[in-house]
């Protein structure tokens, strides 16, 4: 038994990122994230014995037509595609292809849209054989066993498949207790030089800590996909995997992937206090919420190595954030910003234009605290009415969505909501104005240039600048500039 476990090569030649609640192009960074999902797949079909290929067809510059070389020479048994909302169409596709190539070939679908909505992919594609919903690791194994060893399709709990002309949705799965049981991702599987912080270009990976989120923002899927139960691993294991991915991959920056890192203070406490007892000379990034961190803890997070900490802000209004039920004050942001610079760690704003409320002074008042507040980076995002959001419920409810907007339109760079004050055009431009308006604001550029500490980084800082610019500037100026200086 072999599988394919595929994160599809994209129509329009962009890249991007499938990963739970995370479904975008590259974006500001300029980088891709390591595929941890697919990697963590795999590792738990190794365990098990099985053949495994890994391909992130962005990331390794692999077209359709190398797809197909790839399919044929690997001739698995199953193929599982990594999907995503914007490119859901096309990914659903892989699956007729594969049926081409190799008509023996189970098709498996996994995705937070495809979790959400089922039947209408499955109707859409008729080449799809299965849906694997949420956290796709243990269905995974079932489906499997079930393909190899023959048995009855309708006791994998969730499971979506084809029994002759009906689709069977099965009864969902629990969400997996025991993170610590999990194995540790396949990274081996995985070509993780394509994967490099955009400054150093040093390679990175990401490690999981927690799943699950407790908190309700309107428009965002985390819930659906992981669930709504804060669940830990342990120190020992987070502490494990990352000296095994030093000692095996050579890596020693890292990602911790998880909704909240700073939810459980006993936790970070704890494996910072480790990190530091046992001399871990790693670097690291997190995501945090405003109202989980204190000056204790800051301190012991950067003591323990972390340099860089993206914080969602969403809005700088409180009546905004209230209304998407984000469950933190603008005082909370200041604070937390106040404490974050104390502990001498960057910072990330994550900003949506665009939700419940919003207006363009509402929007350039926003992008005017992220400045005042020194954020040394700033993500700003179109509100995206995922399915399963409560965002794309009440989109439904009072007529704000594009009725003829494709799925490749719910794109965070993009708008599909024209809502009273503020259409779907005017949000993407509000997007493109804060872009310009925070990045080219002189204390940002300073504390970009102070950070460099090499003629390297100064060159990729550049090449960062030369791409952000091709959708932040209306004219060829700063591109021109930034040209030059290459």
């Amino acid at each position: 038994m072999k599988v394919y476990l595929l994160s599809p090569p994209s129509n329009d030649g962009s890249k991007r990122v499938r990963e739970g609640r995370c479904q975008a192009q590259e974006g500001i960074w300029t980088t891709l994230w390591p595929p941890v999902s697919m990697a963590q797949v795999a590792s738990v079909l190794e365990e098990k014995g099985i053949a495994v290929k890994v391909t992130d067809a962005g990331a390794e510059d692999i077209d359709e037509k190398g797809l197909e070389a790839l399919l044929v020479r690997f001739s698995p048994d199953v193929l599982m595609i990594n999907t995503s909302t914007p490119s859901i169409d096309h990914d659903l596709t892989m699956a007729a292809l594969a049926k081409r190539l190799l008509p023996d070939v189970a098709t498996v679908a996994f995705g937070i849209h495809v979790s959400e909505l089922p039947r209408a992919c499955m109707e859409a594609e008729k080449a799809l054989d299965f849906i694997i919903h949420n956290e796709p690791e243990h269905t995974t194994v079932d489906l499997v066993d079930t393909l190899k060893n023959g048995g009855d399709f309708s006791k994998i709990l969730g499971l979506t498949y084809r029994d002759k002309d009906r689709i069977v949705t099965n009864p969902p799965r629990p969400y997996i207790k025991d993170l610590d049981a999990l194995p540790f991702p396949a990274w081996h599987r995985v070509d993780i030089s394509r994967y490099v912080l955009p400054h150093s270009r040093r390679p990175y990976l990401k490690v999981t800590p927690a799943r699950g989120c407790p908190y309700h923002c309107v428009f965002c899927v985390a819930q659906g996909y992981y669930g709504k139960r804060l669940r830990m691993r342990s120190v020992e294991s987070v502490m494990a995997e990352l000296k095994y991915d030093i000692q095996r991959y050579g890596v020693t920056d890292f990602f911790f992937w998880t909704e909240t890192f700073t939810m459980n203070r006993k936790f970070v406490i704890e494996l910072c206090r480790r990190m530091q007892d046992e001399n871990l000379q790693v670097r690291w990034v997190c995501n945090s919420r405003v109202d989980t961190i204190d000056e204790e803890m800051l301190s012991s997070m950067k003591a323990a190595g972390c340099w860089m900490i993206s914080y969602g802000v969403e809005s700088s209004s409180q009546e905004i954030l209230d209304r998407s039920k984000k469950g933190i004050t603008v005082e909370q942001i200041k604070e937390a910003c106040r404490m974050t610079r104390k502990a001498g760690i960057q910072m990330t704003a994550h900003i949506v234009f665009g939700l419940p409320g919003d207006t363009p002074a509402s929007i350039r008042d926003t992008v005017r605290f992220v400045r005042k507040m020194g954020f040394d980076y700033a993500q700003f995002y179109c509100a995206t009415p995922w399915p399963g959001t409560e965002l794309y419920k009440m989109a439904k409810q009072y007529g704000w969505l594009i009725p003829e907007a494709p799925w490749a339109d719910y794109e965070q760079n993009k708008s599909v909501l024209n809502m009273e004050g503020l259409t779907a055009d005017a949000v993407v431009r509000l997007r493109q104005e804060g872009f310009r308006s925070f990045y080219l604001y002189p204390l940002t550029i300073w504390r970009t240039l102070f950070k460099i500490r090499s003629l390297n980084e100064l060159k990729n800082v550049l090449g960062m600048a030369k791409s952000f610019s091709m959708f932040i500037s209306r004219s060829n100026i700063f591109l021109f500039f930034i040209e030059r200086l290459l």
